[in-house]
């Protein structure tokens, strides 16, 4: 029954269909033929613009009335309450601020106080930390790049042979003898530590940009006066708060010298202006911290601190205006008890040249370590002694910090060195330097009359290189410095440079 009422409809819905579309072709055909009529382009242009025209104005009555909704509502929206400030009263950066403020416009000015406040301290910081920067990082963190001047970033590619021997602080020898020395001698008056054994472990560059390296003495202090010095001496750059008080003698140092030697410093400034490299932003405190680091390492003449202005300086670390100088004097060595060497031979009034005084401490001073073992124990002996001469033995284990060398450093020492063996722009490396030793050792070979001596060299120098360019790859940076300079030296002497 449900396929016959089926069948009893379909003709009926067909014919409906045909009555549907008899009605509406017309209608289409005509819609059709007004678009093909170019007649009718102008007409359609018009239409088509009243229907854009009509769409402009409700979207405009439409934007004007959400505009007007929104000015009526401005005074709520200005209110903190208006929105959900959940997320900043859980902060306790912001928890503060929010219960204070009552409008956006609070939050605005809050906001431009703190930047305010952040650019000031950011200066504050920065001026706190130009003596750094400019002079006491490379006491603190000498360099493993001996070859470059800190100031003028200048390399000097004749730091080769003897005189890199000499001027290297990191070869074993030098290292050894400076090393036995810093835990020796501890003070004046013939007062000295017998080092019974040392060693020496190997630079270990991090991808920090810094070094380490261990070292372990034992050592027999003489008596408890080198005992307590060679403690002094241990502190004085392992810890954090004596490192302290040297950056802030050195801040204050610099501002006097920057009040009262204003002529000699313009005099220094133009020139240290002369010199190739010497630029900065900050012209005056890189012109002292040079000075400062040429007389004390290079001997240089000193114009710039003197005996008042060391006075000045320590008056200044402990506010001392109306005292008399034994007051002031012993203010600053309360000051820096914990560095009582320092104390005493720069905080005294018997001091007869405090500036050569300053200049002997900052040569002996250390690079910052840190102190990772330190035993001792009384000799025992069956004679008697007082408290002044009991001997002790010890065993100390620190950890030496500095700067390493980057890859930038590396690369402009390769450019240097290449520039001085190479023709045009061939950076030094081993592959470059084997490539000279084949060429030539080619060329010597289709002469008729072969030097077999010259040529023999040639081979021998070929494999030392090619020793070279296979460990190369694997080595630290420092050592990597060291092979360049050496693969130099060998095709140098070789007479195979330019």
């Amino acid at each position: 029954m449900w396929a016959q009422t089926n069948t009893t409809k379909s003709p009926q819905t067909l014919q409906g269909l045909q009555q549907f579309w008899a009605t509406i072709k017309p209608r289409l055909v005509q819609l059709y033929t007004f678009f093909r009529d170019k007649k009718n382009d102008s007409k359609l242009i018009v239409i088509l613009a009243v229907v854009a025209f009509g769409i402009a104005i409700y979207f405009l009555t439409l934007t004007i009335g959400n505009l007007n909704a929104l000015k009526q509502k401005i005074p709520q929206l200005k209110n903190i309450n208006a929105y959900d400030t959940t997320l900043l009263q859980s902060s306790p950066l912001t928890k503060n601020i929010v219960q204070n403020a009552n409008t956006l416009y609070d939050l605005i000015d809050e906001n431009a106080t703190t930047q305010a406040d952040i650019t000031t301290y950011s200066k504050y910081l920065a001026s706190l930390q130009i003596p750094y920067t400019y002079f006491l990082q490379y006491i603190y963190l000498p360099s493993l790049n001996i070859w470059k001047d800190p100031y003028t970033q200048q390399i000097n590619p004749d730091i080769i042979g003897l005189q890199y021997l000499k001027k290297n602080p990191y070869n074993d020898i030098t290292l050894l003898q400076k090393r036995s020395d810093f835990f020796k001698y501890v003070g004046e008056n013939n007062e000295t530590n017998d080092i019974s054994d040392i060693n020496i472990g190997d630079i270990t560059e991090d991808n920090s940009g810094y070094f380490s390296m261990p070292i372990t003495v034992s050592f027999v202090a003489n008596s408890k006066r080198a005992f307590l010095l060679l403690t002094d001496k241990l502190s004085m750059t392992s810890n954090r708060d004596n490192i302290s008080l040297l950056d802030e003698f050195f801040y204050y140092l610099r501002a006097e010298v920057k009040k009262d030697k204003t002529a000699e410093i313009k005099t220094l400034t133009t020139q240290y202006q002369q010199l190739t490299g010497f630029t900065t932003t900050d012209m005056t405190d890189k012109v002292i911290a040079y000075h400062l680091y040429q007389w004390i390492f290079n001997n240089q003449k000193n114009v710039l601190v003197d005996k008042n202005i060391i006075d000045a300086t320590i008056k200044n670390i402990v506010t001392c205006n109306n005292q008399s100088n034994d007051v002031c004097y012993y203010q600053f060595r309360e000051k820096y008890r914990n560095i009582p060497t320092f104390g005493y031979m720069i905080g005294s009034n018997t001091a007869s040249d405090p500036a050569q005084n300053l200049k002997n401490f900052v040569l002996n001073l250390p690079p910052v370590f840190s102190l990772k073992e330190f035993t001792f124990d009384k000799v025992k002996t069956q004679l008697f002694t007082d408290a002044q001469s009991a001997k002790y033995n010890g065993k100390v284990t620190i950890q030496v910090y500095g700067r390493g060398i980057s890859a930038a450093e590396i690369d402009a020492i390769a450019t240097v060195l290449g520039d001085k063996c190479f023709e045009g722009d061939q950076k030094m490396s081993a592959d470059a330097a084997l490539q000279s030793v084949t060429s030539t050792i080619t060329k010597i070979s289709n002469l008729n009359r072969i030097d077999k001596a010259q040529s023999d060299t040639l081979r021998q120098l070929k494999t030392n290189i090619e020793k070279v360019q296979a460990e190369y790859p694997k080595l630290s940076p420092y050592k990597k410095t060291v092979k360049l300079f050496e693969v130099y030296r060998m095709i140098n002497e070789a007479w195979l440079c330019k």
